[in-house]
C-alpha cells in the first residue's frame, strides 16, 4: 500500500512543485498563465475527457454513470457550505460566486488525470469525464448563471454560454457518440492523443504556478473553504457511495476525485473581474496545502475499499 500511494504521488507532486519553483524564480511568468490556461481548459482537457469515453469499452460506459448522485451531492455540499458562509460574511455577489467555486470544484483537469492515471491507467480517466461533467452542470454552472446576472444578462444566456464551453460540450458529445454505438475513426483518435496526453503534466505544472501567486493569509474563510473541499466533499462521497451500495472500484475512484483539492477556474477568472482574488487564492493555497495530509489518507481509503 505505502509503494502504491509513493508513486502515485510522487509525480503528482513533484509537478506541483515544478511549477510552484519555475513561478516564485520567475523562469516562466507567474502571471502570463492565461495562454496555457486556456489551452488546456479549451483544448487538452476536453479532448482527453472525450477520448476517454469513445475509446472505453462500451459495456463500461453504463456503469460509469451510476456514481453522478454521489458526485452531485459531494459537489453541491462544498458549494452550499460555501455560498452560506459567503453570505453570512457578507460577500460581494462576484467574490462569493468565486469562492465557491473554488471550494465546490476540485482540481479535476490538473491533478484528477495524472493521478487517475497512475492509480488505474488511461481507462479510469472516464470516470473522472463524469465527475467533470456533473461538475459542471451543476457548480460551474451556478457559478457563471450568478456571474452572468451581475453584468446585466439573463440566466438563459448565462445557462447556454456554460452548456456550450469546451469542457462541456466536448465531453457530452463523447458520451453521445459512445451511447449511439458511432464508430470513431482510430486516424481522429490517432490525431487527438496528443493533446489528450499532454493534459495531465500541463494542468499540474500550471497549479503550480498559480499557486505561485497567491499569498496564504489563514482568514476563516479560507479555512473553511479547504476543509469543505478536502474533507466535507469526500467524506459526502464515501457516505453518498455507501447508501447506493456501488460496486467497490466505483467507490474508490468516486472518494478519490472529491478528495481532489481545489482548482483554480476561480482564481483565473478572480483576475478577469478583478476581484474575490484573496478569497479564491487563499482557498486554492490552503486546499493544495491540506492535501499533502488528506490526499493520501482518502487514497488509502478508497484502496481499501476496493480490495487493493
Amino acid at each position: 500500500m505505502l509503494q502504491t500511494l509513493v508513486s502515485v504521488l510522487t509525480p503528482v507532486f513533484f509537478m506541483l512543485g515544478l511549477g510552484f519553483v519555475s513561478g516564485k524564480r520567475h523562469w516562466v511568468n507567474p502571471h502570463g498563465t492565461e495562454m496555457l490556461g486556456a489551452f488546456i481548459a479549451k483544448f487538452a482537457l476536453p479532448v482527453s475527457l472525450f477520448l476517454a469515453i469513445v475509446t472505453a469499452p462500451r459495456h463500461l460506459l453504463a456503469p460509469e454513470l451510476v456514481p453522478t448522485i454521489a458526485y452531485a451531492a459531494a459537489l453541491l455540499s462544498g458549494f452550499a457550505i460555501a455560498l452560506l458562509y459567503a453570505r453570512r460574511a457578507g460577500f460581494s455577489p462576484i467574490t462569493a460566486a468565486l469562492y465557491s467555486l473554488t471550494v465546490g470544484m476540485p482540481n479535476l483537469g490538473g491533478i484528477g488525470i495524472a493521478l487517475f492515471q497512475a492509480l488505474e491507467g488511461v481507462e479510469a480517466t472516464v470516470s473522472l469525464a463524469v465527475a467533470n461533467l456533473v461538475g459542471t452542470l451543476t457548480v460551474i454552472l451556478a457559478c457563471f448563471i450568478r456571474l452572468e446576472m451581475q453584468g446585466g444578462g439573463h440566466p438563459l444566456r448565462a445557462v447556454s454560454a456554460a452548456l456550450l464551453k469546451p469542457m462541456t460540450i466536448v465531453p457530452t458529445l463523447g458520451f453521445v457518440v459512445a451511447f449511439l454505438d458511432i464508430p470513431f475513426p482510430d486516424l481522429f483518435v490517432s490525431a487527438l492523443r496528443p493533446l489528450a496526453q499532454s493534459t495531465a503534466g500541463a494542468g499540474l505544472f500550471l497549479t503550480g504556478v498559480i499557486l505561485s501567486t497567491q499569498r496564504l493569509r489563514p482568514t476563516r474563510a479560507v479555512m473553511l473553504g479547504a476543509l469543505a473541499s478536502n474533507i466535507v466533499q469526500p467524506a459526502v462521497a464515501f457516505l453518498a457511495c455507501l447508501a447506493l451500495h456501488l460496486p467497490a472500484h466505483l467507490e474508490a475512484r468516486a472518494i478519490i476525485a472529491m478528495a481532489i483539492p481545489a482548482g483554480f477556474v476561480g482564481t483565473i477568472l478572480s483576475a478577469v473581474y478583478r476581484e474575490g482574488a484573496e478569497e479564491a487564492g487563499g482557498v486554492l493555497v490552503a486546499s493544495s496545502a491540506l492535501s499533502i495530509l488528506t490526499l493520501p489518507l482518502w487514497i488509502v481509503l478508497a484502496l481499501w475499499l476496493g480490495g487493493a
